[in-house]
Formats: C-alpha cells, sequence, structure tokens
C-alpha cells in the first residue's frame, strides 16, 4: 500500500526566511512560555528581539528572577530587580537573592510583587553578616510551596505573626536567623498545613521547640556553639519535644556536639533517626531514656524505625548494643566517629546476654564512617560480625591509606570466618575528612538516604 507523502511544514509566521523553516514558532504559546522559564534570565530576555509574537511572551512566562544570574555590578542590583518585577506581567515560580542587599522599602515592594505573581519558591541569603529584616509582606506570599531563609529576621510585629497561613508551604529551611520569641516559630509552623519538610539551622530567638503538625515527614535541627557566643544573648534551641507528629518518617540532627535535648512522645511512623551522640544531653524515645549515650531507661517501643545513625568520640560495643536493644526491627547502622571530641567518655566492656532482636533478624547494612582500626572500633566491628545474621554488608570507611598490609591486617583481626551471615559482604573504602554528616536543607527529604554521603 503507498503512502502518501508528507505535506511540508509551513514556514511561521515570524520565520526570518530563507529555506529553512522556523519549527520552533509553530508551538503554541504555553509550550514556549515553559521554555523560556526554564532559561537563563538573560537569555529569555533576549528572545523579545525575534518577532512581535515573541517581544509579548517572555513577559507572560514563569518567572525565574536569580539575581546571581543578572550581568550587573552588585550595586545595581536592586534596581534592576525592581525593574523586571515591574515589567514582567507573568506568574513567579522562583526568587533568589544571594548578592543583593536590598533596602527595607525594596524588600518590602519586591515582597509585594511577588505575592501577587503567586511565587512558589522563595530563597533568601543575604551576604551580608546582620541579618535581613523581614517585613510583614512576606506573609502575604501565600501561594510558596518551597522557602529557604538565611540571615533572616523574621517579622516581630505581633499581628502580622497571628496571621501566619501558607496553605501550600512544603518545604522550610531557617539557617542563621532570629524568630522574635518562641511563639512564633510555633505560630509559623501551625501555620503551614501542608509542610513535609523542616530544616533549623542554627535559628536563634527559641529555647524550647513543640512540634504538633499532622503533615511533618522529615524534621532537621542544628545547634552551634560558637554562633552562640557570637551572638551574645541570643538563645538556641536546647530542647526539642516532638509532642505529635503521626506522619514524622525522619529526625536528622547534625551539629549534636553541643545539644539540643531531643523528646518523641508521639512519632508512629518514624524511620530514619540520626545522628545521635554524647552531645544530646538527654534522649528520650517513648519511655526509654538516655543521658549521653548512657542508657537509663530501656524500651523497645520504635519499632518503626530501619536506619540509625550514632555519632561517638570511641565507638564502642555496649551503648551500640544497648541502642539496638531498642529499635527491634532496625535494618541499617550507622556508626561515625566524632570529628570533635565534647566529653570523655568511660570505657566500657559488654557481654551480650539477651540476643538482640534486630541483630538476629533484621540488621541488614553496617557503615562504619572514619574507621581507623583503633581498639574499640575494631572491638564493635567484630561484635557485630558475629552477631548480625542477617548482614548483606559492612562498609569500612576509612580516613587513612587503606594500604595493602593494614588490610590484611584488619581482615584478619576481624576474624571475617567467624561470621553470623556467611553471605555478608566486607568493604573497605578510603575516604576524605569531612565535617559534612548531610545536607541540612529542608529538600533533603527527597534522598533515599541522607547519611549514606
Amino acid at each position: 500500500m503507498a503512502t502518501a507523502p508528507a505535506k511540508p511544514i509551513p514556514a511561521a509566521a515570524g520565520s526570518c526566511g530563507g529555506d529553512d523553516p522556523d519549527l520552533i514558532s509553530l508551538l503554541p504559546d504555553c509550550i514556549l512560555t515553559t521554555i523560556l522559564s526554564l532559561l537563563p534570565l538573560p537569555a529569555a530576555a533576549r528572545t523579545q528581539i525575534l518577532s512581535r509574537r515573541w517581544r509579548r511572551l517572555w513577559p507572560s512566562a514563569p518567572l525565574h528572577l536569580l539575581d546571581s544570574h543578572l550581568p550587573v555590578p552588585t550595586s545595581s542590583l536592586p534596581a534592576v530587580v525592581s525593574r523586571i518585577l515591574a515589567s514582567h506581567r507573568g506568574n513567579a515560580a522562583r526568587f533568589d537573592v544571594l548578592l543583593a542587599r536590598p533596602s527595607a522599602a525594596d524588600l518590602d515592594s519586591w515582597l509585594r510583587s511577588l505575592a501577587a505573581k503567586h511565587l512558589q519558591e522563595l530563597v533568601l541569603r543575604p551576604p551580608s553578616d546582620e541579618p535581613l529584616r523581614l517585613p510583614p509582606s512576606l506573609l502575604s506570599c501565600r501561594s510558596l510551596r518551597s522557602a529557604e531563609l538565611t540571615n533572616c529576621r523574621l517579622p516581630e510585629d505581633a499581628a502580622a505573626v497571628a496571621e501566619v497561613y501558607f496553605p501550600h508551604l512544603a518545604e522550610l529551611t531557617l539557617r542563621l536567623s532570629r524568630v522574635p520569641a518562641a511563639a512564633a516559630l510555633h505560630g509559623l509552623l501551625a501555620g503551614c498545613p501542608e509542610l513535609a519538610s523542616l530544616s533549623l539551622d542554627r535559628v536563634f530567638g527559641c529555647r524550647t521547640l513543640r512540634v504538633r503538625s499532622r503533615s511533618l515527614r522529615s524534621l532537621t535541627v542544628s545547634v552551634s556553639l560558637t554562633r552562640r557566643r557570637l551572638l551574645e544573648g541570643a538563645e538556641e534551641l536546647e530542647q526539642l519535644i516532638v509532642e505529635d507528629a503521626p506522619a514524622l518518617e525522619r529526625l536528622l540532627a547534625h551539629d549534636i556536639n553541643w545539644g539540643p535535648s531531643i523528646n518523641v512522645m508521639h512519632a508512629p511512623r518514624l524511620k530514619m533517626l540520626g545522628y545521635l551522640g554524647v552531645g544530646i544531653p538527654e534522649l528520650q524515645l517513648g519511655s526509654a531514656l538516655f543521658r549521653s549515650m548512657r542508657a537509663v531507661r530501656l524500651s523497645a517501643e520504635f519499632r518503626c524505625v530501619r536506619t540509625l545513625a550514632l555519632e561517638m568520640a570511641d565507638p564502642q560495643v555496649k551503648p551500640v548494643a544497648v541502642f539496638l536493644r531498642c529499635f527491634p526491627c532496625l535494618e541499617t547502622l550507622y556508626v561515625t566517629s566524632h570529628m570533635v571530641v565534647p566529653q570523655s567518655m568511660e570505657i566500657l566492656n559488654y557481654e551480650m546476654d539477651d540476643p538482640i532482636e534486630c541483630l538476629n533478624y533484621r540488621l541488614k547494612t553496617v557503615v562504619l564512617k572514619g574507621y581507623r582500626g583503633r581498639k574499640h572500633e575494631l572491638q564493635l566491628a567484630m561484635f557485630l560480625v558475629r552477631s548480625a545474621r542477617v548482614l548483606r554488608v559492612m562498609k569500612f570507611l576509612c580516613e587513612n591509606d587503606c594500604n595493602p598490609s593494614w588490610l590484611t591486617n584488619q581482615k584478619r583481626r576481624l576474624l571475617l570466618d567467624n561470621r553470623a551471615s556467611l553471605g555478608a559482604q566486607f568493604v573497605f573504602q578510603k575516604i576524605t575528612k569531612s565535617y559534612i554528616r548531610f545536607l541540612k536543607q529542608a529538600s533533603n527529604i527527597s534522598l533515599v538516604d541522607p547519611f549514606d554521603t
């Protein structure tokens, strides 16, 4: 059967002539504006010179305005950003301030304009050491789905704080920022009914945080002793209480050398927990209680936890084994040697009398970060080798050069022939010493395993 010849594609109205038709101009406006929204802002704006049709496309395309992409001197950024916002007629997808230092009037005007453009993503990371005071107009950006506020001071107007409502906000990162009081932070969380991921990275003005959220799935906290000394009179987070978080799956603690204390009262879906270390003064998980990694009261209520990360100055068998008892369904264990030793820990011997459920039936992956083959690290590894009956892989992430003679000696001392799981693999890998434990942004919820860095 003969095939009819394909009809030639007519040249578009915006074609510049010649033999080659302007195929891209044949696309409908909705596709072209989407393409424009993915281009760097200067390139997208230059498309206006192509034709009359293209002249009206960019002003109506979703706006991605990042001040770091604008080819102008830093001192001119506020004026340029203001002109772009005034001339652009479409919605705003993303707005980043990384280089500009706007005046209070400019910032207020920008936020009002962005609220009218239904802004979805906001990143404020001003370059100055002086915190950027956020005007109450921030609260009018109710279309936000993601926000990162770094080195900012949240609105202090009590009436404005009472009106906090971000019905679509799913990710929120507060870093090196100030809140006027604990009540303001509690009000912010209460006003975000769809919040799924929250990162509090060195937030000042709130000493005790009580988390009540039906939507929250990931919570990351971090404190810094150095920063506390720099800001005299500033209150950092000292106590985190998870009162009611039925959807919480991840509780991540970064920079834990100096707290905070953590109390998890109700988080029935908690799957991932860490890092936990001696810098946490008090840790309460249901009825189980630890003080500086020492067990005061044990309980195995959190059968939902699948991944646990511990951080120790000198990893030892007993404290690790005690934690394993609290999580009978644990599948993955990370143990990291401290980069900083906040306090000494007494050397403890451990003989396993009662069986540990996760070692017999669940634990499949063990990662020992910063492994150097020291006495107590070796004892811990030997304990896990001979006790984890369903172990699939044990990784030794070593800070030394892993030379062949050292590796041979370690494998001999580990008594791998006596392993409880015959199918287990043992991997030694050289790593570079790093102070980064995991990504602290709220976007870490997109990572399958944030500890696997």
